[in-house]
């Protein structure tokens, strides 16, 4: 051997030798890091499947609130139109009631006048002497008709 090649050949040897565990190093990092990628995978596919089921969720409570708020726009209709009704009938009621009490304060005037027109008539008819004397003996004769 001559000596470039033995110069040159141990040197060689070593790097050849650095070179391989420097391989079997990227080896045994590629195994951990490829271990640590189908890890992080499962993971994420876990997360994902409860991310879906949440969706799936959400998107159930959601069609369930929309029906919700259909059926209370639907009552809410149905209690707008019932309080227009019962507010018109209150209103007809409240025009009736105040017909009828007008009514009955006229027909109260009215016997009030009478009963006034009366009290006068019997008043100056029991100033009369005729007319006395007719109240005195009905009076004793029916003492029910007393005192008037």
């Amino acid at each position: 051997m001559k000596l470039p090649s033995v110069v040159t050949m141990k040197p060689l040897l070593w790097v050849i030798g650095v070179l391989a565990l420097v391989v079997i190093a990227l080896s045994v990092c590629l195994v951990v890091v490829r271990a640590n990628a189908r890890a992080a995978a499962a993971s994420y596919e876990g997360a994902a499947t409860a991310c879906a089921s949440q969706k799936e969720g959400a998107n159930t409570r959601v069609a369930e609130l929309a029906a919700a708020n259909a059926g209370y726009g639907r009552t809410v209709g149905v209690l707008q139109a019932e309080l227009a009704l019962a507010q018109n009938q209150a209103a007809t009621l409240k025009r009736q009631s105040d017909s009828a009490v007008a009514a009955a304060e006229a027909r109260e005037a009215d016997a009030n006048q009478t009963l006034k027109q009366f009290m006068n008539r019997y008043a100056g008819q029991a100033r009369e002497t005729r007319c006395a004397l007719a109240l005195t003996e009905v009076e004793a004769s029916c003492p029910a008709f007393s005192g008037y």
